[in-house]
């Protein structure tokens, strides 16, 4: 039997009922809190809103308004609000902000000529009462669909909290349910093979196998879980609060959701099975912790980080408990034994976590920090000669493969690069090797020159090579003609096929001039600082090469 290393937080002491519903239509979840995502948890509740945009939206309690963010990803337009009782509430993806705090917004912009901004508010500047109209909700940013994005953080700590456990009006009494189980040899690397994936049949108000008893090659397991948790009058699946494993009655393992601190949001990774993830499409949250692991969410860990020992021979129960923030339960049970024995692999080139790792060839520098990985790897590599670019075509291992860290990755010039390109060096990221060479890389980073090498920092494994870009933004009017009087707005779509558009700058009549950006678009409204009559407006667009457009446009408004 396995001690426990045990390090329980308790149950939180949130207050209840000092939060209201940050709308005036009833809590339905379009997504819950810790909810695992691509390279992170979803750090908060996202509020349906009927699928409509302008919505108003509430102050939560009485505080003030402390910052303000502005952006085409993430949070979009986000106000945030601080609390007297060590509390800030954030709100996302919104359309506008109440009037006052709007034409604060504005005049900030023309101040500092930037439409995106990250405002930190005196105290009491814009005090707000509980229940007051803040914004209205839309779908700026990272958004999908209309809703609002609602997060309770700690003033203390920073951290963001499950708002589900600070008693808003949520009616939930479904328990969490569970789809399948993974059983993973830990013997193994996790990403060195491909886990036994069991579906789960429901069997009275618990799960168990559909295949009955599971009979491992391995002495010694981990477990991953797929499993979802709903509420009442809705269809969309939320993360489970809670979860416990249990080898014969004894815990082994255990997780709480409760907080996120946002340094380690990228853990994720390592919490749920990222490979597993990237070939089926299914998360699976992992009742283990891997070497490289340094997430704050296991309450309970045996001595062997979650292994189970079924080594000898004896039939084994097994019971997963979920429960999600309302108390609401359900168990998966089912019996493991060890069947025989298993063949370990070799390898000749293993990386470890905790370790720095180094790939150093006369065509290529990758060196990793101590927290790049998260469990080991028989790394593998390839070196492509190409005549199609300045550098051999380089298979970094594999890009279902996660890293925690970002790396400064280097590959060798040897084609002849004139000097005049020096700056425009590009790394080409394929995602598939099978699309090697291929004509259109998904992803492509602007790279730096130094003494005949290109250099940027990546944070995926794949393949990459070294182009050049030369091409500037294409930018498109959306509109037609000269002859704008009876329009309510300008709008463009630019785009950039090798790398991103890094700067979009607007000058009317020589006056710079705020466009809102939403995804590729960018809006101008008339307004004030547009009047009646004959105008020129400058647009410039560059990417992160520094290619640069320039498109010139006289109107009449």
């Amino acid at each position: 039997m396995l001690p426990l290393a045990a390090w329980s937080q308790g149950e939180p002491d949130y207050p209840q009922n000092y939060f209201r519903n940050p709308l005036d239509i009833p809590i339905s979840l379009a997504g819950g809190f810790a909810e695992c995502r691509p390279n992170h948890f979803h750090t908060g509740i996202d509020i349906k809103t009927n699928q409509q945009e302008n919505m108003p939206v509430y102050a939560a309690a009485e505080g003030y308004v402390s910052r303000i963010t502005i952006s085409h990803a993430g949070y979009g337009n986000a106000i945030y609000i601080t609390h007297p009782n060590g509390y800030t509430t954030l709100y996302g993806h919104l359309n506008d902000f109440y009037p006052e705090l709007q034409q604060y917004l504005k005049q900030k912009q023309y101040e500092q000529e930037s439409w995106s901004c990250d405002l930190s508010l005196p105290a009491n500047r814009f005090a707000v009462k509980k229940g007051q109209l803040v914004a209205y909700s839309g779908t700026t940013g990272g958004s999908t669909g209309p809703h609002l994005h609602f997060e309770i953080r700690s003033n203390t700590s920073g951290h963001v909290l499950n708002g589900m456990l600070f008693g808003l009006p949520i009616t939930d009494t479904r328990a969490p349910e569970a789809r399948s189980i993974a059983v993973y040899n830990a013997d193994e690397s996790i990403y060195e093979q491909q886990p036994a994936l069991i579906p789960l049949l429901k069997k009275g108000s618990g799960y168990t196998t559909k295949t009955g008893a599971y009979k491992s090659s391995s002495p010694h397991l981990y477990i991953g879980i797929q499993a979802q948790d709903y509420i009442n009058n809705s269809t969309n699946w939320l993360g489970v609060y809670r979860m416990k494993l249990y080898l014969d009655e004894t815990l082994q393992a255990a997780t709480e959701l409760r907080e996120i601190d946002f340094a380690q949001n990228r853990y994720v990774n390592a919490y749920a099975d990222f490979k597993t993830k990237e070939e089926k499409g299914t998360w699976y949250q992992g009742l283990y912790r891997l070497p490289g692991n340094k997430l704050d969410v296991y309450t309970d860990l045996n001595t062997q980080n979650g292994m189970l020992d079924i080594s000898d021979g004896k039939e084994h129960q097994v019971r997963i408990e979920l429960e999600d923030a309302h108390r609401n339960k359900a168990q998966v049970n089912f019996t493991v034994s060890y069947a025989g024995k298993t063949t370990v692999k070799t390898c000749t080139n293993t990386w470890m976590p905790g370790k720095s790792n180094a790939l150093q060839t006369r065509n290529t520098s990758f060196v990793t920090d101590e927290q790049a990985l998260y469990d080991r790897i028989c790394f593998r590599y390839t070196e492509s000669p190409s005549k199609q670019y300045y550098s051999d075509v380089l298979q970094l291992h594999d890009a279902k493969i996660p890293l925690q860290s970002s790396t400064d990755l280097g590959l060798k010039i040897n084609q002849a690069l004139p000097f005049d390109l020096r700056n425009k060096l590009v790394f080409i990221h394929h995602i598939k090797a099978a699309s090697l060479p291929g004509n259109n890389p998904q992803d492509g980073a602007a790279a730096r020159y130094d003494k005949g090498w290109a250099w940027a920092p990546v944070r995926t494994f794949g393949n990459y090579c070294v182009g050049v870009d030369t091409v500037p933004p294409v930018l498109q009017p959306l509109q037609k003609g000269p002859d704008l009087s009876k329009a309510k707005n300008i709008r463009f779509k630019v785009t950039d096929k090798m790398t991103s558009v890094k700067q979009f700058r607007a000058e009317l009549d020589g006056r710079w001039l705020c466009f809102v950006r939403a995804g590729n678009t960018y809006t101008y409204t008339f307004d004030e600082h547009c009047t009646p009559g004959n105008h020129k407006l400058v647009i410039t667009a560059s990417d992160e090469n520094d290619n640069q457009t320039v498109y010139s446009l006289i109107f009449r408004r």
